[in-house]
């Protein structure tokens, strides 16, 4: 028995509603529950919160839920806590915890265990779940729901709670993983104590611990020395690779999000902004003249142009390999602007501006009101934006007898319906170096989200319906390969959780799988053209009409742009998840990117 008489099941359960209570007073709005026993005390916990407003979900398979809490993390900037049985399921945690650490997305999981009596002894669903994360979370702790009652215990709980949202958040923010031990009986008994405990758990829920997170400013002198190297330079340039969905009031409030457009105004740098540096998809087009450099200038041959003589990295490494080509052909001293990562695979780079890189940017600009342009910094950005122009005009004009529908008419299509302030979320592989080549700005601010953090394709749906559920968006399209959905098929199983949410629309590529392959030397090797490149190429044959139609969502299937384009249109008039499957011509990507080459060769010839 507990305090005052408590039954051990209603003990344990209050010892749950102080940890969930906890995690809430530090800042927590948002769980997702997936079904098991053992974490019973935990889910009653959550409900018992969510009558003072914690949002539950409830998903049942564990690597959907945690990928679907990722996207609600990622858009609003604080954990969401999962809550899940012991045994496996939380071992189906690890990719979205991995891909939290990789992205800087702060979570917490809450993995129900069985106590320490039950361990080594063949007990049912019992294992070792000790820092089952490993060097993946930001903290590591142990909770014993069914341990001791007296004030200290207590309040070591509600330290916990705050400990948790505490190390998600900061130095970077991270997973967080919470083992929590449970005892049967895992159900409250009904009448038993005074109500003494609850009265205990009351009071300390009463008195949150306050544990603000510090902001990170640049360090002066780097900021002194990369304002010197922006004032030497003659031919600079800003490369903007992947940066976080800032939070909602900030997308509100924020027309560069970032503050790159103004780095290049003051430097007079062009600005290779990639879609998911939320600097590319903005009011207007003047933002995006250099945007497609990289794929410019590899398209071009990497002839004709001067290379860049310093380079300001900004956030992740850059998607597309013509933007990583031509930074590696540069060679250039490098200034990176980090919120934490060591962003330098090349190893160039010059100064490291660590911190937020919205103040870092700030911090320079205000180090650079007085730059004069060097000397043949005029003639280096006409260059640029001549090239970027040449590009722009042979990727809009595609041949009368082009190749037909192919990948990047697709994702052209997907970036030019999307909304104002909408979400647009590009899968990795093939999907987000499409839009890199293919995409032009539509003229209106789109927020875009990736998980570059490991650049896999796990979660995808699931992340997407996370974001855009908790993110204050007015819709959202997610552009994804064939596999990608294949890999991701639980996260259609999501559709009635979303219910009537806003408009989702999941546009798929089919191209009969895994197409990037073709892209990379395997594709040159003699078993990669033989029955053998299913390793790689993954043919499938789904219907994926069926599929939609076990899920419940709309669904079409389209082989043109203009039928897309008017399938996107009706699925975005409606609320919940709707699926396009955009079929393609086998080879027409290909061929359209050397249509792409030859243009460019061309329209170079007039010059």
């Amino acid at each position: 028995m507990g305090l005052a008489g408590t039954g051990a099941g209603e003990a344990q359960f209050q010892r749950a509603r102080l940890l969930v209570g906890a995690l809430t007073q530090a800042g927590v709005r948002r769980a997702v529950t997936s079904p098991g026993s053992r974490s019973t005390p935990l889910v009653l916990a959550a409900l018992d919160a969510a009558a003072a407003g914690l949002d539950v979900a409830s998903i049942i398979d564990e690597r959907a839920a945690g990928f679907f809490a990722l996207g609600q993390a990622r858009a609003t900037g604080m954990p969401t806590v999962l809550i899940c049985t012991s045994g496996t399921a939380p071992a189906h945690y690890l990719p979205a915890m991995m891909e939290a650490r990789e992205a800087g997305v702060p979570l917490i999981a809450l993995t129900a265990d069985r106590p320490i009596e039950l361990m080594d002894c063949a007990a049912p669903q019992t294992t070792d779940q000790t820092k089952l994360f490993g060097s993946f979370v930001n903290h590591f702790a142990e909770v014993d729901l069914a341990g001791p009652v007296d004030p200290l215990s207590l309040r070591a709980i509600r330290r916990t709670a705050a400990q948790a949202v505490f190390r998600s958040r900061w130095p970077r923010p991270g997973a967080v993983h919470l083992n929590v031990q449970a005892r049967k009986p895992l159900e409250p008994e009904v009448g038993t104590g005074d109500g003494s405990l609850a009265a205990a758990v009351d009071a300390l829920l009463g008195e949150p611990i306050e544990a603000a997170v510090p902001a990170a400013r640049p360090d002066p002198a780097a900021l002194d020395r990369a304002a010197a190297l922006c004032r030497r330079a003659e031919r600079g340039l800003i490369v903007a690779g992947p940066l976080p969905l800032p939070p909602p009031a900030a997308r509100e409030a924020a027309a560069d999000a970032f503050g790159l457009a103004e780095l290049a105004r003051r430097t007079g740098f062009p600005l290779l902004a990639e879609a998911t540096s939320q600097s590319r998809f903005t009011e207007g087009d003047s933002a995006a003249d250099a945007a497609r450099l990289g794929a410019a200038w590899a398209a071009d041959g990497g002839e004709g142009l001067h290379l860049p003589d310093l380079i300001l990295q900004v956030g992740a490494t850059p998607v597309a390999a013509g933007a990583q080509r031509l930074i590696e052909a540069a060679g250039a001293p490098q200034i990176v602007l980090s919120d934490g990562p060591w962003t330098d695979p090349d190893g160039l780079a010059s100064v490291f501006l660590f911190g937020n890189v919205e103040r870092s940017t700030s911090e320079l600009c205000r180090r650079l009101e007085d730059l004069a342009p060097g000397v043949g910094a005029d003639g280096w950005r006409e260059a640029v934006l001549g090239l970027c122009g040449r590009f722009r005009a042979a990727a809009g004009s595609p041949a009368p007898d082009g190749p037909g529908f192919h990948d990047g008419e697709a994702a052209a299509v997907a970036v030019a319906a999307t909304p104002a302030d909408a979400l647009l979320m590009l899968g990795n592989s093939l999907p987000v170096r499409l839009v890199e080549t293919w995409a032009a700005c539509p003229g209106r601010r789109v927020w875009v989200a990736s998980q570059r953090g490991l650049s896999g394709i796990d979660g995808l749906v699931a992340g997407f319906l996370g974001s855009l559920i908790t993110g204050g968006f007015p819709a959202g399209v997610l552009l994804a390969g064939d596999v990608s959905l294949l890999h991701d098929l639980d996260g259609l199983a999501i559709a009635p959780e979303y219910g009537d949410g806003p408009p989702a629309v999941v546009v798929v590529i089919d191209n009969q799988g895994g197409r990037i392959f073709d892209r990379l030397p395997i594709a040159q090797a003699g078993i990669f053209r033989g029955p053998a490149g299913r390793h790689w190429l993954t043919p499938h044959g789904v219907d994926f009409g069926g599929l939609a139609r076990a899920f419940g969502v709309p669904y079409a299937r389209v082989e043109d742009p203009s039928a897309l384009a008017r399938e996107l249109g009706a699925a975005l008039g409606r609320r919940g998840v709707s699926l396009i499957v955009a079929g393609v011509a086998p080879g027409a990507l290909a061929a359209a990117e050397e249509s792409l080459r030859q243009a460019m060769a061309a329209s170079s010839s007039l010059r």
